[in-house]
């Protein structure tokens, strides 16, 4: 019994890869159609161009999802896991002005992402790349930076409070005395 129930579940996932990648097409059809999905699974979903203005996005899993060009004004994307996601938005128009505070963006590709007074207190930025980023009056308070590419970056009148630098040392900048 024990190696029949084995071989349909083996059978079972090959039939069906799309569940070993995380997210469910109804889940991406959900997000995309009412804009909420707080907490859900997209990991490696393409939402590349898509219109995700105010979308609630709290705590959601989105690994390794295709954000280029996508719209996330106002976004909530607090707590959310964005790590190796793809943001880059051609003409540096992403357009993240969202709530990423706490955020898990390790190693994201936020090239030429237009971060505007982003809040992004607390995000975990290790290893990304914000390469030509507009972060002006953006809100990196507490958030790791450690080994993040800032070539060419806008970091004019953002908050770096106790941010965490690229090469690991602490930074005062925006601190009240």
């Amino acid at each position: 019994m024990l190696k029949k129930l084995l071989t349909w579940s083996l059978l079972l996932g090959a039939i069906w890869p799309h569940t070993a990648r995380g997210f469910d097409p109804v889940r991406v059809d959900q997000v995309k159609l009412t804009k909420h999905c707080p907490k859900c699974d997209l990991s490696e979903a393409d939402l590349a161009e898509e219109d995700l203005r105010g979308a609630n996005l709290q705590g959601a899993f989105l690994t390794g999802v295709d954000l280029e060009n996508a719209d996330l004004r106002r976004a909530d994307l607090r707590r959310a896991d964005l790590s190796l996601s793809f943001f880059w938005g051609s003409n540096s128009e992403v357009g993240l002005r969202a709530n990423a505070g706490g955020a898990n963006l390790r190693g994201a590709n936020l090239q030429g992402a237009d971060l505007e007074e982003a809040n992004m207190t607390g995000a975990d930025l290790e290893g990304a790349d914000l390469s030509g980023a507009n972060l002006f009056g953006a809100n990196l308070q507490s958030a790791n930076l450690r080994g993040t590419k800032l070539k060419t970056a806008n970091l004019s009148q953002a908050n770096l409070c106790n941010a965490v630098m690229p090469d690991g040392i602490r930074n005062r900048t925006g601190c009240r005395p």
